[in-house]
């Protein structure tokens, strides 16, 4: 499976990225062909993160924000179209990264607990169908290809395109649009309507980074200074980047974006983006590996009863984010992403 088919809206990856997972060196990426040496060092950013996600609530001492499923009925005809390997294991795992907030995030007294909106679906959807659901914490662009093997779900904010339409299948569970997001005060007068040779932090494995090298290639071929990309591993470490100083802006999720905002104490603002190439809406859904049709019809028909019960709303608005719901579940529809 190419790259390009692993993304969120969250973005594409356009480029191998070199990490450095252990010690104090630096995370050097490579930016349209030339290798970018983040300045300051990994002792300094995890200092600033850990801030950071004390600030906005994600930290590990924050406290449990999770629906309560304790009083979802069990649709026996639902739960009766349970797959075998499932109903036997007493549980549904789905694939998230679980840095992603406030879809996924890892939090609870051990800093461990995934919590977010798409765990609370999650654990709706398998509350319906009378088992347990389990989130697999799973770097973003691994889940899709481990689908009928490790997950039999990715609940992990993925935006549905029809180059994933060709390897998965997906339930369309909400309707979200990109947001740029900038330290308050927008001390380095970002500009939406012009980014050519501003410093960009991304998430890495995403759509937006995808959209963001178009947006670059416009730059460059009108003769400007081209954008400089910083790709992270993970959405909150974008984010970190541009709350130190070190980005002038990051592009996500609007709900993400929005959330981020609200919960930094006013620290950080958004932006709506400009252009067709950033400026866009789309349906993110649930993927299932694109052989397992009777599954994917399963999560569909649960879906749309939750949604029909009241329950789906209630998950959303208890984040704030009753704007991105969507009236029923689909399978594979087009989108916009």
């Amino acid at each position: 499976m190419e790259n390009a088919l692993l993304n969120r809206y969250r973005g594409s990856e356009s480029g191998p990225i070199l990490e450095e997972h252990a010690g104090h060196k630096k995370r050097p990426t490579l930016n349209n062909g030339r290798l970018h040496m983040f300045g300051k060092n990994s002792r300094t950013i995890a200092i600033a993160r850990a801030a950071l996600l004390g600030l906005l609530g994600l930290g590990g001492i924050a406290s449990a924000q999770t629906f309560d499923v304790s009083r979802i009925e069990v649709n026996k005809e639902l739960a009766a179209r349970l797959p075998e390997k499932i109903r036997q294991a007493g549980v549904l795992v789905g694939g998230s990264d679980n840095d992603y907030a406030p879809w996924e995030y890892l939090a609870g007294a051990d800093g461990q607990t995934p919590e977010g909106i798409d765990i609370d679906i999650g654990n709706a959807i398998a509350a319906k169908l009378g088992v347990k659901y389990e989130s697999r914490t799973a770097q973003f662009t691994t889940i899709l290809p481990a689908l009928g093997t490790n997950y039999d779900i990715g609940m992990s904010a993925f935006s549905i395109t029809e180059e994933r339409k060709k390897v998965v299948n997906f339930v369309s569970y909400a309707e979200t649009g990109n947001e740029w997001l900038i330290k308050a005060g927008n001390p380095t007068g970002f500009d939406p309507t012009d980014i050519c040779g501003r410093q960009i932090a991304v998430q890495s494995g995403s759509r937006h980074e995808e959209r963001l090298m178009i947006v670059n290639k416009e730059c460059v071929d009108g003769g400007h200074k081209e954008i400089t990309v910083l790709p992270f591993k993970t959405q909150t470490e974008a984010v970190t980047r541009v709350a130190v100083g070190g980005a002038d802006a990051t592009v996500t999720g609007s709900a993400t974006a929005l959330y981020a905002a609200f919960k930094s104490n006013k620290a950080l603002e958004t932006v709506r983006p400009v252009g067709e190439a950033l400026d866009v809406r789309g349906l993110n859904g649930i993927a299932i590996t694109k052989s397992d049709t009777e599954l994917t019809e399963l999560i569909a028909d649960t879906l749309t009863t939750l949604i029909k019960d009241g329950t789906y709303k209630a998950i959303l608005d208890s984040w704030g984010m009753g704007a991105v719901g969507v009236p029923e579940a689909k399978i594979n529809p087009a989108s916009e992403h």
